[in-house]
């Protein structure tokens, strides 16, 4: 007689309840605007905060949960504007009055209830002890204010957090399977691409996912299932080329201006060398350490003369060549990474309306203790991270030698810890040191599911010592 899954389904009602006591109780809870709300919200039917709303009031300090409607239309292309356009369509079902942010939050909630569905009662296989495990450490750190915050928010986060977390649970129920299935296969590769394509940090992702499926190729000897695997593959490569190919103009000046000037010269000891390294004329060492949004440099950030000298000449391609010859300063960006890297939260971001009488910027700690633990705890330190995947990887290439039946699962505890190493490389070689601690969220998210790995290997190893059933095997 087969068992009751009542870990799937409990797991879920326990999610509910904590996402119904951060997101849709009082006080409304949700994620200020740094100013990137504006390029998706229109896909949505919905209208930027109108000129009514001071500076200060629109801007970081406060959320809000109240939006007007508006024309729908797409000014960025993304796969977020699927979520957004559907959330304008339960807004307008819930209230045609105006768009409540809690439609934005019901679909994450909903997605993120599906994803621990499908991560409990399925990439689990029925292991009752795998299932408790797994489904303790996603509730305790995935549902945790820092991550599900941001679901009040026109962030392009929640979608980086939904779909990594979805399309690992994916990746490892195949690896699971026997004979996988055809339905499982597309759905990772629908995963991956709605990843990779939410913001262009992501879009490397693609590739890794690529990878895994053509891992993937000899798992199954019917046409359909490889023809799937190569079409998904191919799908998932031109997804990343097309993305950096159409990436707007002026947004590739901004990362550019961004990681040269705000990450390569920024605390730099030589930088008239620096310059020279890169072919850029010396009268730019004015510049060394400001961002693109400053108003206070000398040479105005968008002047002909960065375009003659800086933006025509130099692609993040020569960014790469500049670390790779000089090491001592990628070991320098990657401190300065480490010392933010256990941010999941940006905290300059304020939690509350300013209705509610809190002070501007004021954060909301409900359920946070994995995030502000992880915060205090965590040593912010190069030296600690590169330990930690040392010795991720050497037990994984162990686990690798010893049992050749779980190489395929072990792939994705692989690939996880590609996406953390590639979450870092992206922002430092692409956007320097702007907002770094916020563009190193999908670091977050692959770096608690390597702890998620660890734990689970943890308690079999445990179970291993005063358990020799065959499930352990």
């Amino acid at each position: 007689m087969k068992r009751k899954d009542w870990v799937s389904w409990g797991s879920v009602l326990i999610g509910a309840i904590i996402l119904t006591c951060i997101l849709f109780t009082s006080p409304y809870i949700g994620v200020a605007d740094n100013g990137d709300f504006d390029r998706i919200v229109r896909s949505g039917g919905i209208s930027p905060l109108n000129d009514t709303f001071t500076y200060e009031d629109k801007y970081f300090g406060f959320s809000h949960s109240k939006y007007d409607y508006g024309p729908f239309a797409v000014n960025y292309a993304s796969s977020q504007v699927l979520f957004v356009f559907i959330a304008g369509l339960i807004g307008r079902v819930l209230n045609p009055s105006y768009f409540p942010m809690q439609a934005m939050g019901i679909v994450y909630s909903l997605l993120l209830l599906s994803t621990l569905f499908v991560i409990v009662r399925y990439a689990c296989a029925g292991k009752r002890w795998l299932q408790i495990t797994a489904a303790l450490c996603v509730l305790f750190m995935f549902f945790d204010i820092g991550y599900v915050g941001y679901f009040h928010s026109f962030f392009g986060e929640s979608v980086s957090l939904l779909f990594l977390l979805l399309s690992t649970a994916i990746a490892v129920t195949l690896a699971r399977q026997q004979h996988p299935s055809l339905t499982w296969l597309v759905l990772l590769f629908v995963c991956a691409f709605i990843l990779a394509a939410s913001k262009i940090q992501n879009a490397p992702v693609g590739l890794v996912f690529a990878l895994y499926g053509l891992r993937l190729y000899k798992k199954r000897p019917d046409r359909a299932w490889k023809r799937v695997i190569a079409g998904g593959a191919a799908f998932m490569i031109a997804t990343t080329a097309l993305i950096y190919v159409f990436a707007p103009k002026e947004l590739k000046q901004i990362n550019l201006y961004q990681t040269i000037f705000f990450g390569i010269l920024k605390d730099s000891p030589h930088v008239s060398e620096d310059l020279d390294a890169l072919g850029i004329p010396q009268k730019y060492a004015v510049l060394a350490g400001t961002n693109y949004f400053q108003s206070d440099v000398p040479i105005k950030q968008d002047a002909p003369e960065l375009t003659e000298h800086v933006y025509s000449r130099l692609g993040h391609m020569d960014i790469v060549g500049y670390y790779l010859r000089h090491p001592v300063r990628i070991i320098d960006k990657l401190e300065a990474a480490a010392s933010q890297a256990t941010f999941i939260r940006p905290y300059y971001l304020g939690s509350y309306e300013k209705e509610l009488g809190e002070p501007r910027g004021a954060l909301s700690y409900t359920y946070s203790t994995w995030s502000e633990g992880k915060k205090k705890l965590i040593p912010k330190n190069f030296t600690f991270f590169f330990i930690f995947f040392v010795l991720y990887i050497g037990i994984v290439l162990k686990e690798y030698i010893r049992n050749k039946y779980k190489r395929q699962m072990l792939d994705v505890t692989l690939i996880v810890a590609l996406i953390a190493i590639i979450s870092v490389a992206v922002p430092l070689v692409g956007d320097g040191e702007a907002d770094l601690g916020k563009h190193l969220f999908l670091f977050n998210v692959s770096f608690d599911i390597m702890i998620v790995f660890t734990v689970i290997w943890i308690v079999s190893q445990v179970r291993r010592i005063f358990d020799r059933s065959p499930e352990l095997e």
